[in-house]
């Protein structure tokens, strides 16, 4: 039994892992930095829906800055 030679390695990523991390980023950042634009719309007096907007992409685009930084693409 501890001679396994089909046994994974600890440094490989399993591809579910990959993929629920992915998506972890993405809606995170998605949900996360759009509530702070609408905190900052709400503030700013902007109208409406156009923080939510802003923050919405700001958090995409840094959760795909970050998912491509951990998966060194």
């Amino acid at each position: 039994m501890a001679d396994n030679p089909h046994r994974e390695s600890s440094d490989e990523q399993s591809s579910e892992g990959v993929a629920g991390a992915v998506l972890g980023y993405l809606l995170a950042g998605i949900v996360v930095w759009g509530f702070l634009g609408w905190l900052a719309g709400e503030f700013l007096g902007l109208p409406a829906g156009v923080g939510i907007a802003v923050g919405m992409m700001l958090g995409a685009a840094g959760a795909i800055y970050l998912i491509m930084k951990r998966l060194s693409a």
